[in-house]
């Protein structure tokens, strides 16, 4: 049939995603992972691309995180190709398994000090500043930087009954973050993202962005590798750059714009991604056209 669209978010990039796909000449369906999904839902796609975000709990969307990975192992065991399969689910929804696996690899990441849970107990090796955040969830919501163990229990009294993940606080000394789009193993957009008052960085926040053009192809390269490590084919990263190096603070297996993204950066991060699948998708047909 063409390509499947697993989403669980009712906005703009979703739908621009569908449409940029369809308008290539390839049939694209969107699967609602908020209503009941079975894989009879899905058998006549043939490649299914995956867009449910880690922060979905925060729209009440707890339907689609826990049948997201049920749908996925499905499609693995019957050989379906997956644009960011379980395996990036799983770096998407957790992301301290994700800096465990990057710090693995070589790659500079925060240290971690620990999991915790509303009510608890401050981890006794924390160094503060400190980073609370949730551990599956982003657009910075309940993310918090935190001075002293007063801050640090407060904040544990305020925050959801979910996990939330306790790492080292890496100050952004240049007064920006740096955001790296990364499709098919290149780095398609790279900006700087400024820090807002709080401290933090999201557009959201009021964070002013500007192309970044000088970055270092150390930092480029790091970035396709660790989306290679992760098994990311169309995912974005945040990098904090100091004095002494780098470190990538975040990464997620499904890449976000709104409209007025798209028209400010003059770069639509859904029409390359809807190229991307494509190119897949056709490779893939004629693959099959070969081996019979």
């Amino acid at each position: 049939m063409g390509i499947g669209i697993l989403y669980e978010s009712e906005e703009w990039s979703t739908y621009a995603l569908w449409d940029r796909i369809e308008a290539m000449g390839i049939p694209a369906k969107l699967i609602c992972m908020e209503k009941e999904v079975s894989f009879s839902d899905l058998e006549d796609c043939e490649l299914i691309l995956n867009r449910v975000f880690a922060s979905s709990q925060f729209r009440g969307h707890q339907k689609s995180l826990e049948q997201t990975p049920r749908i996925l192992k499905e499609l693995e065991e019957r050989k379906v190709p997956v644009i960011n399969p379980g395996i990036s689910h799983r770096y998407e929804t957790d992301k301290a398994f994700t800096a465990k696996v990057l710090e693995q690899h070589g790659i500079p990441v925060p240290e971690i000090y620990g999991i915790v849970r509303k009510g608890g107990e401050a981890e006794r090796k924390v160094s503060y500043p400190c980073v609370l955040k949730p551990n599956c969830g982003g657009r910075t919501t309940y993310t918090y930087i935190l001075n002293n163990e007063r801050e640090y229990s407060e904040a544990l009294c305020e925050i959801p009954d979910i996990e939330m993940l306790a790492e080292e606080y890496i100050e952004p000394v240049y007064g920006y973050l740096t955001r790296i789009e990364v499709i098919g193993g290149e780095c398609r957009l790279i900006l700087k993202r400024s820090v807002a008052e709080n401290g933090l960085s999201a557009y959201h926040l009021g964070s002013a962005y500007q192309f970044y053009p000088e970055c270092s192809e150390e930092i480029k390269r790091t970035a396709v590798r660790a989306m290679e490590i992760l098994k990311i084919e169309t995912g974005s990263m945040d990098v904090i750059e100091t004095e002494h190096g780098f470190y990538i603070i975040d990464v997620n297996a499904v890449s976000n714009a709104s409209e007025d993204n798209t028209e400010t950066f003059q770069f639509d991060l859904m029409l390359e991604t809807a190229k991307y699948a494509v190119k897949k998708y056709k490779e893939m047909k004629e693959g099959k056209e070969d081996d019979n």
